[in-house]
């Protein structure tokens, strides 16, 4: 080997050890100014009591704008892409990679925040479903997930590397003091694309509960795509149980077919519970997801809480579907009562196939309905306006006994 070769060989290797170190330098510098943020940041949201719906402190009123829970959560997220893309990416897999640094995190809360419940402190799970991770996180009353993937292509060219893909849209969309998140790996389709399903709850300081669900598939092809392939939201109520309402269906997540349970509120609930339940089916089998199936657990009264939702918007067409006749829908388009609440449902079964329902208290509405090829309509609909001891006679202002 010549001189000049042995020379430009050790310079090169010279380089390449000095280069190596100070960018390893860097990344460090990097997270510690990153964590730095953090610890800022829960100190700062410190001031605020752990629950959300217990009143501000007089320190917590001079917190900024970005003293947020959601602020904090996206500096999290950028802590773990920094250690997704660690120079030792090749050592641990990216869930140790992401539960160290997030790890450091839940210290750092445990002791900044040590006078709070340890529930309320920052915490995280790590749900692994390569070539995809998905991070939860919690503080105080609120939860997130973020997702993180390698597409295939970068926008700027540069090398594969770990990237924040996606997080939870549903976050935007609500605005509640309280939230909780769960989240569960689903089958894979042939393609075998990742997908994930996060069951969210947001919830007020009193009242009912809502309940979101969010099925996503991560494709790292070309610049990479997290699409939604299932959506669903509902509520349950103060308690689990309605009289005669009984939910239904239970949330099972393994398997090809998963099923998601749920209610919602309608216009023959009789307080801050929702009485109509359903369960919903999906096959995951395909690359396709499809909906299967939805089971009712009061197919009978499902037709006149529709008639009302759909009356009171005025659509036909909707209104026609849940009853017998034509007519009957007209009647129900043109006259039903803008304003509507059940306050008791009394069920009465007069004949094989045939139920007859009241409701209201100051107003009576006496819902007939009929069971036809296996389906319930609305049948014939009357309403009577109750005057102290009794009632108005047929005809009276238009609306005593009047049948629709």
């Amino acid at each position: 080997m010549s001189v000049r070769i042995f020379l430009v060989l050790a310079l090169s290797l010279l380089g390449f050890g000095l280069v190596k170190p100070g960018r390893r330098v860097g990344a460090e510098k990097e997270e510690v100014d990153a964590q730095q943020h953090f610890r800022q940041r829960l100190e700062r949201l410190g001031k605020r009591a752990p629950d959300a719906c217990e009143p501000l402190s007089e320190e917590a009123t001079g917190l900024g704008r970005r003293d947020t829970e959601s602020w904090l959560f996206s500096q999290g997220a950028d802590i773990v892409a920094t250690a997704l893309n660690a120079t030792d990416a090749n050592k641990r897999t990216p869930e140790d990679r992401a539960s160290d640094a997030l790890g450091k995190l839940e210290k750092m809360s445990k002791e900044i925040n040590a006078d709070w419940p340890d529930e309320s402190r920052f915490h995280f799970e790590v749900l692994d479903i390569s070539p995809a991770l998905v991070v939860k996180m919690t503080f105080r009353t609120s939860a997130t997930y973020f997702v993180f993937g390698v597409p295939a292509e970068d926008v700027y060219g540069a090398n594969a590397r770990w990237q924040r893909v996606g997080f939870d849209t549903a976050s935007l969309e609500r605005d509640s003091a309280r939230s909780l998140v769960d989240l569960f790996p689903l089958h894979r389709g042939p393609s075998g694309n990742a997908r994930f399903l996060a069951r969210m709850e947001p919830f007020g300081c009193a009242g009912s509960i809502g309940v979101i669900y969010e099925a996503r598939e991560w494709d790292p092809q070309g610049l990479g795509n997290l699409q939604r392939i299932i959506g669903q939201e509902g509520a349950f109520g103060l308690d689990d149980r309605v009289q005669e309402f009984e939910q239904i269906g239970e949330l099972k997540t393994d398997g090809p077919l998963i099923t998601l349970p749920y209610c919602w509120f309608s216009g023959i609930d009789t307080w801050d519970n929702p009485s109509l339940c359903a369960v919903d089916t999906y096959d995951l089998s395909g690359d396709e997801v499809k909906f299967q199936s939805r089971i009712y657990n009061r197919p009978d009264l499902l037709p006149i809480a529709k008639v009302i939702e759909y009356a009171r918007q005025h659509d036909y067409e909707a209104v026609r579907a849940y009853c017998a006749s034509s007519q009957l829908a007209r009647g129900l388009i043109q006259n039903f009562p803008a304003h509507f609440f059940a306050e008791d449902v009394r069920v009465t079964e007069t004949g094989s196939g045939r139920e007859s329902v009241e409701m209201g208290f100051d107003t009576s509405y006496l819902f007939e309905l009929e069971e036809l090829d296996g389906k319930w309509l609305v049948s014939a609909v009357t309403i009577e306006m109750k005057i102290e001891a009794g009632y108005l006679e047929p005809g009276n202002l238009g609306r005593g006994g009047r049948p629709l």
